[in-house]
């Protein structure tokens, strides 16, 4: 038997105004074999953490039910928050536990058993709200394995989860799903065929049966090996986002149980090949098509008391959307010592409801990376570049504001001999000023020494 145990915290000031947090984490696992081919592998963590929330940055023309705050004559300041934000505050509690049983009965069968529970708790101050939940799990599945390369892969797994809320109600969900997949060598390739079908109980919601078929090959060739797959997914709402009561940016949201899942068939075919003994590249073209996808919305309701008209929002299934592009990179290690990447992401997202880009997907992701060694010395950096995020949700609200690309520059250098180690990180060493979310600044330029010292 065997184990380990992590004890670790931190606490950071933050770089803008009302951004204070500290945290403290526990994890740990044991293993244990109990005989031959049987081993019983427990894990689990706990993490608590208090931190002070930036809303939204100060701007001069505020959000509905905002109070105004000093731009100092700019059009926003980006380190200071909103007025109607001041004091908030949350603290949230998470942890988990899992265990499972994998037996090997012989050299073609296998089985695992797991069991798992998730918890969650926070409490945010102004808004006043607090929510409890956990998410029960157990699974079981078994492999076999035949002497002419074919391996058969099928299982079961069921979950629960339950929310206890102020902003959420009180309200439960039930998950059962039934899995199989089979793969076959034919020759030099190698095919793969499976389905799962999923069952979904919410309480206030009609229950859901979704079936999710993929498919897929991988053939190695003198050019490279190819691979190709097809397959469908889904993702279910949560009670969350089924149930949620509460405000947002100056806005009533309101519940909307009779959510249906977000599905898509997904299709990618790719290969990945070596230069000579020096470099590895991979590149790979995919195409998704999505249904039926969650986003929040505006709606006008009757107000019950002032019998107006009013905005509200509400998380719907609105939108269709099509994914597309492109993903490559190249591995290169021109000296022993020197090695550096080089990815490139090309998406097409757009909302086929109203013909529109998709909201929050930049076209272009570039990532430059290397990395050098020098006896006990090392020096590297990684340079990433997002363009311009083109459309956002909330685009009434928000549409408005400035927003630009990302060039983002992250330098490292480091040191060890014998047990001892030093490193130095500067992240974002260029201090670029930059938003992947509304009025929330992304952060500016912080460097960081750690020592080590291992026994």
């Amino acid at each position: 038997m065997r184990g380990s145990l992590t004890l670790g915290g931190r606490h950071s000031d933050g770089y803008r105004e009302q951004d204070r947090s500290d945290q403290w984490e526990m994890s740990g696992k044991a293993e244990w074999l109990p005989r031959p081919a049987t081993r019983v592998t427990t894990s689990g963590a706990w993490t608590s953490h208090q931190y002070q929330v930036f809303p939204t940055w100060c701007v001069a023309a505020s959000l509905p039910g905002a109070r105004p705050c000093d731009t100092r004559g700019q059009a926003f300041q980006p380190f200071l928050i909103d007025s109607s934000g001041a004091g908030s505050y949350t603290r949230s509690n998470k942890g988990y536990f899992t265990a499972t049983l994998d037996r090997t009965v012989s050299t073609r069968f296998s089985w695992q058993a797991r069991g798992s529970w998730l918890r969650t708790h926070f409490t945010d101050v102004n808004p006043d709200d607090w929510a409890v939940s956990n998410r029960f799990g157990a699974e079981w599945r078994g492999v076999g394995r035949n002497a002419s390369g074919r391996v058969v892969t099928a299982g079961v797994e069921a979950a629960r989860g339950d929310v206890t809320s102020d902003i959420f109600g009180e309200h439960t969900q039930h998950q059962l799903g039934a899995y199989g997949e089979v793969e076959q060598l034919l020759g030099r390739a190698r095919l793969t065929a499976g389905t799962r079908i999923d069952y979904l109980d919410a309480d206030g919601s009609d229950a859901t049966g979704v079936l999710s078929p993929r498919v897929g090959a991988v053939f190695p060739s003198h050019v490279g090996t190819w691979r190709a797959s097809a397959g469908r997914g889904f993702r279910a709402p949560t009670l969350a986002e089924r149930h949620v009561n509460t405000r947002a940016f100056g806005f009533e949201v309101i519940p909307n149980p009779g959510l249906h899942p977000e599905t898509a068939w997904s299709f990618e075919v790719g290969n990945t090949a070596s230069l000579a003994s020096w470099g590895r590249l991979d590149a790979a073209l995919f195409w998704t098509e999505a249904r039926q996808l969650l986003e929040p919305t505006f709606v006008l309701v009757v107000d019950s008391v002032a019998k107006d008209t009013v905005q509200k929002i509400q998380i719907q299934n609105v939108s269709r959307a099509r994914l597309r592009g492109l993903d490559a990179s190249l591995a290169v290690a021109p000296l022993p010592a020197l090695t550096a990447t080089i990815a490139y992401l090309f998406l097409d997202a757009r909302d086929l409801a109203d013909d529109s880009l998709l909201a929050f997907r930049p076209k272009h992701l570039l990532t430059l990376s290397a990395d050098y060694r020098w006896r006990t010395l090392s020096v590297g950096g990684d340079f990433r570049y997002t363009s311009r995020i083109e459309r956002i949700e909330l685009e009434p609200v928000f549409g408005g504001d400035p927003r630009v690309s990302a060039k983002v520059l992250d330098v490292r250098a480091g040191w060890q001999r014998g047990s001892l180690s030093a490193r130095l990180l500067v992240a974002n060493a260029l201090n670029y000023i930059y938003n992947l979310v509304p009025r929330t600044l992304e952060p500016v330029r912080t460097a960081s020494v750690v020592l080590t010292w291992t026994y």
